[in-house]
């Protein structure tokens, strides 16, 4: 997991370092999942804006960790 320098108001990144097979990691490892999207509108319109991301998640609060699983 990594942190962009404007966290919390921007989300972190995740990456499997191992190969890993599932629809929403890419072959270089990296995660797609909602809650990992920078916040505001999608741009093309699937997501709303309320599953996008946002500062209450947290590593903390396990808010990013439980979207993994």
């Amino acid at each position: 997991m990594s942190f962009p320098s404007n966290y919390p108001l921007s989300p972190p990144t995740v990456k499997f370092t191992s190969d890993i097979w599932h629809p929403n990691v890419y072959p270089d490892g990296k995660v797609c999942i909602s809650i990992l999207h920078p916040p505001g509108d999608d741009p093309n319109g699937y997501e709303l804006t309320s599953e996008r991301w946002s500062p209450v998640h947290t590593v903390i609060s396990y808010t990013i960790m439980m979207s993994l699983c």
